[in-house]
């Protein structure tokens, strides 16, 4: 009887022992999977969403300059050949930078993205960019591919966009803020700018197949804008 329990509880013992060391091992592994997630804004990892930071990282609490932030960008887009270029940037206070890029050869809106003005961090810009975007679509997965999708038929031409989008705004926002335009027209849909006394405060978009508006809520308190086309 006395060697029937020490033999149960030499089995309860080693089964412990067994889940310890297995727990220990996923811990382990689990932590240094952990450090190749990039955290920015609650938003991406940066291996399922392209994002790459910047080999050159900024090691001081100073934010990178404009023409940095340029340079970086462009480098970034060399991966998708020589077609693509950087429109407009916005300079944000107390949030990543955004930067709309264009087609050189029809002109028209490429991708989105933010970049991290402390690191150099760079990742495509959620919402519209991600959701919507009919050719260069980041959920198709990767850094480098893209959804080819660009011989479908927009339903809501710009004119009617604006228009969406400024009742939007003047509806949600208050009558002092507008919609007049400016912006870019993207493969499935528009980005334009909101205006609150003739000046620029954000932006929105607007589905170029649905008519559905998309406020791009995080990107806080615009400081410049800076067109480069």
């Amino acid at each position: 009887m006395k060697n029937k329990q020490q033999l149960v509880w030499g089995v309860i013992l080693f089964g412990a022992i067994a889940i310890l060391i297995g727990y220990s091992i996923w811990l382990f592994l689990f932590a240094k999977s952990a450090e190749t997630v990039v955290y920015n804004q609650g938003y991406y990892n940066s291996g399922m969403m392209g994002g790459r930071v910047n080999s050159n990282q900024n090691s001081s609490n100073e934010k990178l300059a404009p023409d940095q932030i340029l340079t970086d960008v462009e480098n970034y887009l060399k991966a998708y050949g020589n077609n693509l270029q950087v429109a407009d940037i916005f300079i944000f206070t107390d949030a990543d930078y955004y930067v709309s890029v264009e087609e050189k050869d029809t002109g028209r809106g490429a991708m989105e993205l933010l970049i991290n003005p402390y690191t150099g961090q760079i990742y495509p810009e959620p919402g519209p960019n991600m959701m919507w975007n009919e050719k260069y679509s980041m959920m198709m997965g990767g850094f480098l591919r893209y959804n080819a999708n660009e011989t479908y038929t927009a339903t809501v031409n710009r004119t009617e966009a604006v228009k969406i989008a400024d009742d939007f705004v003047k509806s949600q926002l208050g009558e002092s803020f507008s919609v007049p335009g400016e912006g870019h027209a993207f493969y499935g849909y528009y980005t334009f700018h909101i205006m609150e006394d003739d000046k620029v405060i954000g932006m929105l978009s607007v589905n170029d197949l649905t008519g559905e508006v998309w406020y791009h809520d995080w990107h806080g308190d615009l400081e410049q804008v800076i067109s480069e086309h």
